[in-house]
């Protein structure tokens, strides 16, 4: 791995930052770090997360020297003297310049859990930032032993490459292995706005481009597929597509809500996604990691839909094209010849959740909270002319289109013509299910995306002094387990000292209305009732020593009775836990989970429904 640790900060500095607190002159450089990071720390908010006030290179420098001092001290203090720099530069409100012509690593402080990650970015030697450059989004593969000391970038010999075409390359670090799904699709994003925000009008915005290779690729084809609009081509290389069919599961056995939980990311259920964005891909024919039917059959699938794609299939190469330099050109020189065409006459787009999508755009349309939830829904939109957009959709609450404000102007979705004009954000507005809920649905999801918001971990205090220790275990289990997964230690906290005024803040609570505190004032709210190893859900009741219940109910996860998942690799560990689920830890699935004897989703009212719930029967 190339040596980043002399690399610069790429991060707004807040302007508010605490004078340094007084230090030991022979205190090690490592704590004097850690000492005046803790003094900036919000004691308003106790550290919790979204509210961070250290310098995020800091922190990850921090980080860093932590992991570095288990095998070289001297190597430790390197990186601590860099922290304490980069500290006293960010007290200054100052940035030191990027270095072109080099892969700079920076930094930025996760929202959900507080933590530094990493990103990089790479400026062409003739970088100035008086024009416009392309930027391309490079997404890595998948290495076990990934880490913020070794991260899984570029070679100096791709990115001469990059320089040459005349291009940026962002490489995110997508907190570790995550597929790029969920925390990692977050992580992104969020590296694609820490550079957009920097760079401003030095990045042309019409020439964003997403590649990546093997994990990368697949997390390449979901991204672009939950955000049309946003780039202006996609180069997956050597990508999964179907990860159902990559694993060998069949769908047709899976209950209705871990189908909805695979097709929600996978890549080729979300091809009509993909219109008006130009693709190249590429894959080797030898390939047995991820055989070359996952692209053959996107491809196929893309082209039965009309979608603009070529295929370049390497009949003698195995799945580890991407190490010759050569398959970066081509695909990078590739990318440069498209712009984005952000008024396309067509907008087809497929959604499960706008978990992925927050703005809820596509292209120029705007997309209201999903009906029903358990079912994807769906939109095919035509641009007639200037003033009139006709479209077929199916479970929305509502859909806008941008257009301008005329009496000739009108939207017509499903044979019904539509008139209303929000002139703040200049669309027409079809209110397709009036009667909708008035709190939306898709704040919401499966437990999983309750960590893509700020959250802190809330242990039980109210039983006993055995079970209280049983819960804070949990909560550190927990942390353990997401630290492992996505390189952040979330805040763990008792439930007297929950600030429950922090209505941003996602409670991840541990216990049962008898031994928790923030349980017991919501269990009220609750469609299912919790006991001691002891469930409820309708009219059936659930008991035993080795059950175990998860759900989300309005924002608000709750895990009572046995640990899940122990079978499970940290990675995606939470991925297939639905709305709720009441679980066995003696049995697990064909994918390792646990079996589950009563699951499924909360329907748009945040009530049962048993369409979309099922029972074990053994």
């Amino acid at each position: 791995m190339r040596d980043l640790r002399a690399a610069l900060v790429l991060f707004p500095v807040l302007l508010f930052l605490c004078p340094a607190a007084p230090l030991k002159a022979d205190e090690p450089l490592i704590d004097q770090l850690e000492h005046r990071l803790a003094a900036l720390t919000s004691e308003e908010y106790h550290g919790m997360p979204g509210r961070d006030r250290r310098p995020p290179l800091s922190l990850l420098r921090l980080k860093q020297a932590r992991l570095a001092e288990k095998w070289s001290l001297p190597e430790a203090e390197k990186y601590a003297r860099q922290g304490l720099e980069s500290l006293d530069l960010a007290t200054q409100n100052q940035l030191p310049p990027l270095e072109s012509g080099e892969l700079n690593e920076l930094a930025y402080i996760a929202t959900n859990d507080g933590s530094a990650q990493p990103y990089y970015l790479y400026l062409p030697p003739q970088f100035t930032p008086d024009r416009a450059w392309p930027l391309i989004v490079f997404l890595h593969g998948y290495v076990p032993d990934i880490n913020v000391l070794f991260p899984w970038i570029l070679g100096a010999e791709d990115l001469k490459i990059a320089g040459e075409l005349g291009a940026l390359v962002l490489i995110p670090y997508g907190r570790r292995n995550t597929d790029f799904q969920g925390v990692g699709e977050k992580d992104v994003l969020d590296a694609l706005t820490e550079v957009l925000s920097r760079l401003g009008q030095a990045v042309d915005q019409d020439r964003l481009y997403l590649t990546g290779v093997s994990m990368g690729g697949r997390g390449a084809w979901h991204i672009a597929a939950h955000n049309p609009g946003l780039f202006a081509a996609l180069a997956p290389i050597a990508g999964h597509t179907d990860m159902p069919r990559w694993w060998g599961w069949d769908r047709s056995t899976m209950p209705v809500w871990k189908r909805w939980l695979n097709e929600r990311d996978n890549p080729l259920d979300l091809a009509e996604n993909l219109r008006n964005l130009p693709i190249f891909v590429q894959h080797g024919a030898q390939d047995t990691l991820i055989p070359a039917d996952q692209s053959r059959r996107m491809v196929t699938r893309l082209r039965e839909l009309g979608l603009p794609v070529e295929y370049e299939e390497y009949p003698d190469a195995g799945h580890y094209i991407y190490w010759d330099p050569e398959t970066y050109r081509l695909a990078w020189t590739w990318l440069l010849r498209h712009r984005r065409n952000l008024s396309p006459r067509r907008v087809t787009y497929k959604a499960y959740t706008l978990a992925n999508n927050p703005a809820a755009t596509a292209f120029w349309l705007t997309l209201g909270p999903i009906q029903h939830w358990g079912e994807p829904a769906y939109v095919d939109a035509n641009r007639l002319s200037n003033t009139e957009v006709r479209a077929q959709a199916r479970n929305w609450v509502s859909l806008a289109a941008h257009l301008p404000r005329t009496p000739a102007a009108r939207l017509v979705v499903n044979g019904q013509p539509y008139t209303r004009y929000l002139t703040a954000v200049r669309k027409i507005l079809a209110l397709l299910c009036p009667d909708a809920p008035s709190e939306s649905r898709d704040l919401a999801g499966p437990v999983a995306d309750a960590f893509l918001a700020p959250f802190v971990l809330v242990y039980g205090t109210a039983g006993s002094e055995e079970q209280t220790a049983e819960l804070r275990a949990q909560a550190e289990r927990f942390a353990d387990d997401w630290e492992a997964f996505a390189d952040g230690r979330p805040r763990i906290v008792a439930d007297r000292d929950f600030p429950g005024d922090r209505r941003d803040l996602t409670p991840i609570l541990f216990g049962t209305p008898q031994t928790n505190l923030v349980v017991s004032a919501l269990a009220w709210d609750l469609p299912v009732r919790i006991g001691n190893h002891r469930y409820g859900v309708g009219d059936r009741v659930f008991s035993g020593p080795t059950l175990g219940l998860a759900l989300r109910h309005k924002g608000r996860v709750i895990f009572a009775g046995e640990y899940w998942g122990s079978h499970l690799s940290v990675n995606h560990k939470w991925d297939a836990i639905p709305d709720y689920i009441v679980y066995d830890t003696s049995r697990q699935e064909y994918d390792g989970t646990d079996q589950h004897l009563c699951a499924g989703l909360f329907d748009e009212n945040w009530q049962i429904n048993p369409a979309l719930q099922t029972l074990y029967e053994p």
